[in-house]
């Protein structure tokens, strides 16, 4: 990792956590935050996995949907619409990152509550609910009030319950927490806890 000064005060450093989220701390990340988080976001990841997505269209009118650069050219060539037109008509800049300008509903949201761009759809689409709502929402709270806590047992406290899949989501992350609380396991990259589900963190 490579961290960044940010924040008003200068001494909050900005990293990158597998190269899709930003984490403010006060400090270089330590070895205990690091397996702290790679449990969480793997029992984040594998709830992902096993609660498919039932287009009920909750994660579609999030206030903020990140699209990265390379998403752009992706989705705008799918769109068959040049780059420049695709940024000025869809996306808007804050913080050196690109946003949906519109995303209450999505602009790719159809009338029958299905994405328009699946195929093409941003990668924090695909991470939501359970990777974006849950995991990020109970690092960021951790951060920002806790500093010394644990994240993973926090996890069941960021769930959605507006959705169908949170429903079903909420009865099984409590037994997730506690299978990789009571191992002694190293961290796994994406997705090998789903060829491997004794390694599920």
């Amino acid at each position: 990792m490579s961290p960044r000064r940010s924040g008003e005060s200068g001494r909050l450093m900005t990293q990158r956590y597998r190269d899709k989220y930003f984490i403010d701390s006060e400090g270089p990340l330590l070895p205990e935050t690091l397996k702290d988080l790679d449990m969480a976001y793997g029992v984040s990841a594998r709830i992902n996995q096993m609660v498919p997505c039932e287009s009920c269209g909750v994660c579609c009118h999030q206030k903020r949907i990140i699209v990265q650069d390379h998403e752009i050219a992706r989705i705008s060539e799918h769109l068959n619409i040049e780059r420049s037109s695709f940024c000025d008509e869809y996306l808007s800049r804050e913080d050196d990152k690109w946003f949906f300008s519109r995303t209450d509903p999505c602009h790719f949201l159809s009338r029958e509550n299905r994405c328009s761009i699946q195929d093409v759809k941003p990668e924090i689409c695909i991470d939501a609910p359970f990777l974006t709502t849950q995991f990020i929402g109970a690092v960021f709270y951790l951060l920002k009030y806790q500093r010394e806590g644990l994240i993973i047992p926090m996890l069941g406290n960021f769930i959605l319950d507006d959705s169908p899949c949170s429903r079903k989501a909420a009865r099984m992350v409590s037994e997730e927490i506690a299978m990789v609380l009571s191992r002694d396991v190293e961290p796994v990259t994406d997705g090998e806890f789903l060829n491997n589900p004794a390694k599920a963190v």
